[in-house]
């Protein structure tokens, strides 16, 4: 196997991955960057005091980690402290530049670091990103190469072989990295060697289930899910031909790239096919050809490398089949065969007919699983699924566990104990609901974020030839589900119709309490496009463990200064949906446990918890996001959200 690795990259692979180096003088700090350390930075952080041991006079172009770490208090705006000169937005920013392409030249921005996670927030400054346009002319991204996405390597890999085993036995190359949110972001990711390896081992997976086939009854068949081609020439008194080798590998190229190969390629695979066969089995050496298409630079990445002559902007357009795979995996990780049979017939040359493929393919309906992918990473509400809890609905907040042991249960309690925490129905139920506000498609932001109707336990009506779906069941609270009960209490658990979507509010909670913390980064990061600091080292993101105080009074705690400064920025914003519960339930007031009464109860002699109900506090506020309109007091989530909805700033 690994000489057939290494056979595969020195014959088929290298060509097409090496690369120039480039070498250039490492940049330093300036006089114009120490300037702006001594005015703003060294009084705390100099040879005198050296706040939180970080010293900066001597800063220089090795100390990478240290200036990433001066360049993300001074990008988040922690530092300068607010009693200290702090400079302007245009000497802040062209630092930052300036502190980048130093940091970069020190080799420590090369690895995954948190400063590439689309997660920290709009890294672009609001007014820089939607202000007036810059006057330096048409501005054109450079040569580049993208890994594909999971969903894009399953398709390809299923576009190879048709049996319904293959995929289940294939190990994902493509792994995404391990972050709520956006997390499909082609910076983020690149080759290495253990992804080289599982590319190798699916390679030879497909090869050997398009290749599967047995004797029978004298005769050579191919087994279920096996191309009749490549079966026929594994037949064992065959003796492969150079005719054959070069017909399979057409074969493969029109499975997995829907290309021809060119008499260069050709020429290639059959040297590969001749290297191995010296060595051994010309039908396994044939297989490895089958593989090595498979590992094809093509197959793996999308390019954008662009043809023609530059204009006077020095931008040149996207080849025809760049831009048909550019326009595909923007709205499917499937092939769309209407943007390549246009690259064949030359119907892409043009902006305009660009347009018109684009317009055509968009108007025949649902034909776009990213643009669900994109709402699912952006709201989070996909992790309800992923978010541990208990099987019977909410009991707790409903009733004592003293009454709970007595039987004493409320008419209410006792519709809730047939009830059953069903995440998956609350994903696909606000899919639903998402689909049917784009199919509407006006102000789907504002209605995204207020509407107040919900699906419940939502059916499809799938016709999968016109490869469209039409949902069979309306927003009727009274509609039926599977197991006969009416309306949400069975999907839910709600004894009433559910004033929320409470797959968000799921997303975003613990196994067993609310998230305020998490609620309020998704809004200060998703609605308002700021940036908020991750938790510093060493620090014990705890909060008191007192049962009989209510989650916003044992919050208090990061109130105090040396919390609060990243805290600002999220609890005033997540506070507010206390009215609901971690299940998403509405309510208007919280159990705490009552210690004294706690103390006098008992069941067979064991001390029993009692409950007791405290009024919500639903206040909250909307601060420092930059437009004096925005901000203010808000007396619960419904006014805050509304408030983000009518808000031209977050749209």
């Amino acid at each position: 196997m690994m000489i057939r690795i290494l056979v595969i990259f020195s014959v088929v692979l290298l060509p097409a991955l090496v690369a120039r180096a480039q070498s250039e003088d490492r940049p330093s700090i300036d006089h114009e960057m120490q300037t702006f350390l001594s005015t703003h930075c060294v009084r705390c952080h100099g040879p005198k005091k050296q706040e939180g041991r970080v010293r900066l006079d001597r800063a220089g172009s090795a100390d990478g980690e240290l200036l990433r770490g001066v360049r993300a208090q001074l990008r988040d705006g922690l530092m300068p402290p607010e009693e200290e000169p702090q400079p302007s937005a245009a000497l802040k920013r062209r630092f930052l530049e300036q502190l980048s392409v130093v940091i970069k030249s020190a080799g420590s921005d090369g690895k995954l670091t948190e400063d590439k996670l689309p997660n920290k927030g709009n890294l672009v400054p609001h007014e820089l990103l939607f202000g007036k346009p810059a006057k330096s002319g048409n501005g054109a991204s450079p040569a580049r190469i993208w890994r594909l996405s999971p969903e894009a390597y399953q398709s390809m890999a299923g576009r190879a072989s048709r049996s319904r085993d293959v995929s289940g036995n294939l190990v994902d190359p493509f792994a995404l990295i391990n972050e709520r949110g956006i997390r499909d972001y082609a910076a983020l990711y690149s080759m290495d060697q253990p992804t080289t390896e599982i590319l190798v081992r699916n390679a030879a997976t497909i090869v050997e289930a398009q290749c599967a086939g047995e004797m029978k009854d004298g005769k050579w068949r191919g087994l279920p899910g096996s191309e009749r081609e490549f079966v026929a020439l594994m037949d064992p008194d065959r003796m492969i031909s150079d005719e054959d080798v070069v017909a399979a590998v057409a074969k493969q190229f029109s499975l997995v790239l829907r290309l021809k190969p060119t008499e260069e390629q050709t020429s290639r695979y059959l040297k590969l096919f001749e290297n191995c066969a010296n060595d051994g089995d010309r039908h396994e050496a044939l297989k490895t050809v089958l593989q090595a298409v498979l590992l094809q630079t093509a197959a793996n990445y999308r390019s954008e490398s662009g043809d023609g002559e530059t204009d006077a902007s020095g931008r040149r357009r996207l080849s025809p089949r760049e831009l048909a795979e550019a326009l595909n995996l923007a709205l499917n990780d499937d092939w769309m065969r209407e943007f390549f049979d246009a690259a064949d017939k030359g119907k892409l040359e043009t902006t305009e007919q660009v347009e018109a493929i684009v317009r055509d393919v968009l108007d025949k309906g649902d034909r776009s699983p990213r643009l669900l992918g994109f709402f699912r990473q952006y709201f989070d509400y996909a992790n309800a699924s992923e978010v541990f809890k208990d099987r019977s609905f909410g009991l707790e907040e409903r009733a004592s566990d003293f009454e709970k042991m007595r039987g004493r249960f409320p008419k209410k309690m006792q519709e809730y104990l047939g009830s059953k925490h069903m995440p998956d129905n609350l994903v696909v139920d606000t899919e639903a609901l998402i689909e049917h506000i784009l199919s509407e498609d006006s102000d789907v932001l504002r209605k995204l974020l207020t509407t107040d109707r919900t699906f419940v336990n939502v059916r499809w009506d799938v016709d999968h030839k016109a490869r469209t779906k039409t949902v069979t069941q309306s927003f009727n609270r009274n509609a039926w589900n599977d197991r006969g009960l009416e309306g949400p209490h069975y999907v839910y658990g709600f004894s009433e119709w559910p004033k929320n979507q409470p797959a968000w509010l799921v997303a975003h909670s613990t196994n067993f309490e609310n998230d305020p913390v998490r609620r309020g980064r998704w809004i200060r990061e998703r609605l308002l496009g700021q940036t908020v600091p991750d938790l510093p080292i060493g620090v014990a993101a705890q909060i008191p463990d007192e049962p009989h105080h209510t989650l916003r009074d044992r919050m208090e705690v990061t109130r105090e200064q040396k919390c609060w400064k990243c805290h600002q920025w999220m609890d005033e914003l997540g506070l507010p949906f206390e009215q609901f519960t971690h299940y998403g339930v509405y309510r208007e007031t919280e159990l705490v446990e009552d210690p004294e009464t706690s103390r006098k109860e008992s069941y067979n002699e064991s001390p029993i918890k009692v409950f007791r109900s405290e009024k919500l506090d639903r206040t909250g506020e909307i601060a420092n996001t930059g437009d004096p309109e925005l901000d203010g007091p808000v007396k619960d989530a419904y006014e805050l959200v509304h408030r983000l909805a009518d808000s031209e700033r977050v749209r």
